[in-house]
């Protein structure tokens, strides 16, 4: 089944959690826009609540100041945000067959594949969706939104982090990690799905073939994985929050390294101190998405929200807080305005024509066994 958008004029088992030590903090809990009483608004869903779960920390923040004011007032309803992690998933599946707990979730590729084929989301009507149309088409090439349970988009970036005062030039690609003065002071993230992708851009750009390191994690997993363990000596810290490690490159406990981007951004805006670079070769992405869990029982807000959610509008204003957005007008205006944002995400034609995700469906292939061998030969000597 394919996916069809309407005319629009511009105007795995045992998976562990894949995104959540990307947050300082995998909170709990639900919270309303706000700590004042609900005020009663005109609208298409006056008096109706719309249930969302979204990422805990910068996500939270994000959706909170832009998107729960933008849908209130304009359809009348209350938005009340369920913010954590890998806890969303285990929540519809402990619904069971009753209402879940959510009108809209975001996932990602680890969780949300596998959510799809147990039957936990329901297929979206893309007609009222119109929105997702505005990004580059080949975002919205995949499964997910050809079967109808998600709309995909690019979310945070591997990103080369640096201390300028600490290198002897600005790093340039991902082999520069390998050098010699740096054993021993890089940060790499602890959870495999970036890092292990970060030893193969390492090792694509070493041998001479940047822009490979997809197929090399397609075509040569084992040599990935023992190039990795190879050179786990350079590492000083496997960072879990990218809190510690941009205090790591701030108070000089690390030189480089890689890092998530949107809260990098907010680093790079306060430290001086701090430089960045995404290689334009074997640059890879967070794929997230959003779903309606199936039974929600209001679809029809969710979808509203969805479209509002893939807006310009609203793009711009994700991107103002760090994100990524696939959305080419935003992203050209992000690029014209805000230099940080620019050297890190794709804001042109050819830009977004080279934009690919984690290898996800290979991770999904060998997860245990790529997370035995990373946590027993890479993390540690093993």
């Amino acid at each position: 089944m394919s996916a069809q958008f309407p005319n629009k004029t511009r105007a795995a088992p045992n998976r562990r959690d894949f995104l959540g030590a990307a947050s300082a903090v995998a909170a709990g809990g639900t919270f309303g826009c706000s700590g004042e009483p609900a005020r009663k608004q005109a609208g298409p869903f006056a008096g109706r609540e719309l249930r969302v779960f979204c990422y805990s920390g910068g996500h939270e923040k994000t959706m909170r100041d832009e998107f729960v004011p933008a849908f209130e007032k304009e359809t009348g309803a209350t938005v009340t945000l369920h913010p954590g992690w890998w806890e969303g998933i285990a929540k519809l599946k402990t619904a069971g067959s009753g209402e879940p707990p959510f009108d809209l979730i975001i996932s990602d590729a680890t969780q949300g594949y596998p959510a799809i084929k147990d039957g936990l989301f329901a297929q979206l009507d893309l007609a009222k969706i119109p929105n997702a149309q505005l990004q580059f088409a080949p975002t919205l090439d995949n499964w997910v939104v050809r079967d109808r349970y998600g709309i995909t988009y690019p979310d945070s970036v591997m990103t080369l982090a640096y201390n300028k005062n600490l290198v002897k030039e600005p790093p340039a690609s991902w082999s520069d990690l390998l050098k010699p003065e740096l054993k021993g002071k890089i940060g790499l993230y602890n959870s495999f799905y970036l890092s292990l992708f970060t030893f193969a851009c390492m090792k694509a750009s070493l041998e001479g073939k940047a822009g490979t390191a997809h197929k090399m994690v397609e075509t040569d997993l084992d040599g990935v994985l023992a190039f990795a363990r190879a050179h786990r000596g350079q590492v000083k810290l496997w960072w879990p929050t990218s809190t510690d490690m941009i205090l790591a490159l701030a108070n000089k406990d690390a030189h480089a390294g890689n890092m998530h981007s949107p809260e990098y951004i907010q680093a790079l805006r306060e430290k001086p101190e701090l430089g960045a670079v995404v290689p334009s070769q074997d640059r890879a992405f967070v794929q997230v998405f959003w779903a309606i869990p199936a039974r929600a029982k209001n679809a029809d807000m969710a979808h509203k929200a969805i479209d509002m959610l893939f807006s310009e509008a609203l793009q711009l204003a994700f991107a103002r807080k760090g994100s990524a957005t696939a959305n080419l007008a935003a992203a050209q205006k992000m690029a014209a305005d805000d230099p940080f944002w620019k050297q890190i995400y794709p804001h042109t034609t050819e830009q977004f024509k080279t934009l690919r995700y984690y290898p996800y469906e290979v991770y999904a292939k060998s997860w245990d066994r790529i997370g035995e061998v990373w946590d027993r030969t890479v993390l540690r000597n093993g």
